[in-house]
Order: C-alpha cells, then structure tokens, then sequence
C-alpha cells in the first residue's frame, strides 16, 4: 500500500493535534461550490493560474480548489497541494460515467484503485495502462476509503436516498466516454466500474509522494449515447451527493479526534 500514515483513520485529524490538513479538489466549479458556501474561509492564495481556498469545515483544516478537467491538471493541482501546501490526504470528488449496468445514476463510487486507460506501450509488450517503472493501478488509501464507507453507513446520507455506495476500480483518460465498445473494452481490460478525466492522474502523484488519497464519483450517466446531456442536467444533484458524503468523512474525522482527545 501506498500510504503516507500507518495510523487508523479515526486518528488521522490529530496526528499533529488539529494542524492536519484535507486536500478537497473538484475538477468543475459546479462541483465544488458547496464546499466553498459552507467551508469558513481564511485565506485564498492564488499560484500557478489556480486558487487556493484555504479554511475549515467540520472542524476540519481544508484546501478547496477547482483544478480543470483532465490529468494534466488534475496532476498540477495536486502536486501543488502536497509540496507547496502541504497536505496530509487528498480528496478528488466529482461526476463519473457508469462501465456496469448495476450502477445507477445517482449512485456513488469511491476507488479501491484507479488506471490511466488511454496510455498505451502495448507496442513494448507492456500491458494497457502499465507505466514503466511503476504500476498499473495506483491504490487508493484503504483508511480513507473505509472511511468513506463509514460515512455512508453512518447515514451521513439522506436515509431515503435509493442511491447505493460501490468500492471498485475507477478508469482515468483524457477523453470523456460515450462510445459503448470502449465501455466494454474498459469493463474487460481493467475491471473498472467508472469513468472520469482526473482520478488517475490524482493516484499516481499521491503515490509517488506517499501521500493518502481517495476519490469519490458520483454516476451522472451511463458512459453511452446521450451521456453529455445527462452529465450537464444532473450535475448540482450530484454536487449534492459527494458534498453530504465528504461531509460526513469530516464530521468523523472531528467526532473520533474528541473522543480521543477528551
């Protein structure tokens, strides 16, 4: 495991008594707007064309930034998180398309593990995905993704949502996936349950940096014919969700610190 802390989760907001701090990034506006309305901005630190917004929420010292669609920023943003700023964990939340017709829209995905789909060395007899001297699947940080489970199981989430929380693998490109054989062909090389532009890009610079990561994607569409439509129309409901779900991951955070502390 890739992880930057040995420590149990529930430890992970007092490591330094209350000074770690929470990496929240969103590749839209409309998708990180919730955060910024609820979060008690202190400062916003402007570098390298993007923003910094930094604050609390949940009783908890967060980053909120708006890093653009795709992995090179995506990889950008993050790298900036963790050298200029800091950061403990790293929190990439957003809209995904459906690979697996059990998942519905409005259901979550956190990642287990994320790949890069669109790099390709098959010519050098390397697999899809695979990147010299590294890996194939980056893995996310198991304590925050039982965290992320815990939240949802501690009804952090409307209890008459229909919407269900899957842990698999999420598969990152720079293309946004509307074509059904690509689908078939991302279900069957790499066992992915969604797919989204960043996540990947986000595993693989936590991993080199040794620094705990998750990410949290809502299913807008089914990754078909029509998917852009349904991602624009559905995309404050799905604000919504992640906001309620990484809500909840904080409130436990700070629930577990006063206990611990108290």
């Amino acid at each position: 495991m890739l992880s930057g802390t040995d420590i149990d989760y529930i430890e992970l907001s007092i490591t330094r008594g209350n000074e770690n701090m929470i990496g929240l990034i969103s590749a839209l506006e409309e998708e990180l707007l919730l955060f910024k309305n609820q979060a008690k901005i202190t400062e916003v630190v402007n570098q390298a064309g993007l923003k910094f917004h930094f604050g609390t929420l949940a009783e908890q010292k967060i980053v909120l930034l708006r890093c653009g669609v795709g992995k090179v920023n995506a990889a950008v943003a993050t790298q900036l998180l963790i050298d200029r700023f800091g950061v403990d964990a790293v929190v990439f939340s957003g809209l995904a398309g459906a690979l697996v017709p059990h998942l519905k829209r409005g259901d979550i995905v956190v990642s287990n593990y994320v790949v890069q789909h669109d790099i390709d060395l098959t010519a050098f007899g390397r697999r899809h995905g695979e990147i010299p001297d590294m890996t194939r699947l980056f893995e996310a940080d198991p304590k925050l993704v039982r965290l992320a489970s815990d939240a949802w199981e501690e009804k952090s989430i409307d209890e008459e949502s229909p919407s269900q929380l899957v842990v698999g693998t999420i598969a990152t490109g720079d293309s946004f996936v509307s074509d059904k054989e690509r689908i078939k062909w991302l279900q069957r090389e790499f066992g992915a349950v969604a797919a989204e532009m960043e996540g990947g890009a986000v595993g693989q610079v936590c991993s080199m940096s040794r620094v705990p990561f998750v990410i949290i994607r809502v299913i807008s569409d089914g990754a078909g014919d029509g998917a852009a439509g349904e991602f624009i129309m559905f995309l404050d409901q799905a604000s919504e969700l992640t906001f309620q779900l990484i809500m909840g991951m904080l409130k436990l955070m700070s629930a577990n610190q006063k206990t611990i502390t108290t």
